[in-house]
């Protein structure tokens, strides 16, 4: 009778799960709308979404944002806050203190050595001010794709990308809000692309991803307790097919929390991997399975649940529409084990 009513109990959950998935369109419209950045302003508890909006011709970027203070039920109509002739894109969204935002974000015009990561700040999550582009001991420019996570002492740590001379994926810290930042060039792989970070205050570690190759691309993952030595073999991750764009994020339960996407066919789902140790890892979950839409960089916003997030990534419906929305989802499972086991709703 105790394992019946547990099951029951699991079924009920599997149905709350399901209902509570409504995917909401963030934005809308032709514009082709790309890479969102998120977060819950700990001032007023508004969702801040920060995203690329795309020239479909040159794939030139400006930044925009959109605000909730609904909890996600509604949205403010879009608007540019970083928007020039140059090409920017890839932000990384922080909030440093009390009314107090920092934005980066790569910039540049067509060549490699033009780009460089810059900050703007804002008092508001509504208005950004630039300020300058990131010294990080590069004699010339490179640097893309920034991912800043934030440290419980206001430490920041910003993994990215260097194209050109020193080709690889690097790791920098910044103890004054991101205004300067170490200038060691501490690499974390070489031949690699599209890093991201995550710190586990428990323990020290930290856990970062990256890609590698070409048309077909493979996913893996380190781990360290010292930010300036990444000499520890990687970890395949995700090997077999094509794989991009991970994000780690790390969980109210300690535990890592990988989201990714995955080649099928002509289009892109989302899926999602587990692990307590940064090492052993949960078989992958899916997230979407949309054989009409491609799913692109998904970026989660982890709130007070050990079993679930809040989603956000890039959806391109139908494929190769180039029409590419903002999407969320409420409520994404990443641990089952949880569900099966508690009452968790």
């Amino acid at each position: 009778m105790r394992e019946r009513s547990r099951w029951a109990a699991w079924a009920v959950l599997l149905m709350c799960a399901a209902t509570a998935r409504a995917e909401q369109h963030v934005t809308s419209g032709p514009e082709l709308d790309y890479q969102p950045a998120i977060l819950k302003s700990t001032d007023d508890g508004a969702r801040i979404l920060v995203f690329e909006r795309l020239d479909p011709s040159t794939l030139f970027g400006d930044l925009w944002i959109t605000r909730s203070t609904d909890g996600g039920d509604t949205w403010t109509e879009p608007t540019a806050i970083i928007a020039t002739s140059a090409n920017e894109r890839h932000p990384a969204l922080v909030q440093t203190g009390p009314s107090n935002y920092t934005l980066f974000y790569l910039k540049g015009m067509s060549s490699a050595t033009s780009f460089r990561i810059w900050r703007a700040t804002s008092s508001d999550g509504v208005g950004f001010s630039e300020e300058a582009q990131l010294d990080l001991g590069w004699p010339t420019g490179g640097e893309i794709n920034p991912h800043v996570i934030r440290h419980a002492d206001g430490t920041l740590t910003m993994s990215y990308q260097r194209l050109g001379s020193g080709a690889g994926v690097y790791v920098a810290e910044s103890g004054d809000d991101g205004v300067t930042w170490d200038t060691s060039q501490t690499q974390i792989a070489s031949s690699a692309q599209l890093p991201r970070i995550a710190f586990r205050e428990s323990d020290g570690l930290y856990l970062a991803t990256y890609q590698t190759g070409g048309s077909a691309l493979h996913m893996f993952v380190k781990t360290t307790t010292d930010v300036h030595d990444w000499s520890a073999a990687p970890q395949d991750f995700a090997t077999t097919g094509n794989n991009h764009d991970a994000l780690p994020v790390v969980m109210p339960d300690d535990a890592f929390v990988v989201f990714w996407i995955r080649g099928s066919g002509d289009q892109f789902d989302i899926a999602v991997r587990r692990s307590v140790d940064g090492s052993d890892w949960s078989a992958p979950l899916t997230v979407t399975a949309t054989p009409d839409a491609s799913d692109v960089e998904p970026h989660p916003l982890v709130g007070d649940s050990p079993g679930r997030v809040e989603l956000y990534w890039g959806r391109d419906e139908p494929v190769d529409s180039n029409t590419f929305d903002i999407v969320r989802e409420t409520s994404v499972v990443v641990n089952e084990t949880i569900f099966a086991d508690s009452f968790e709703s």
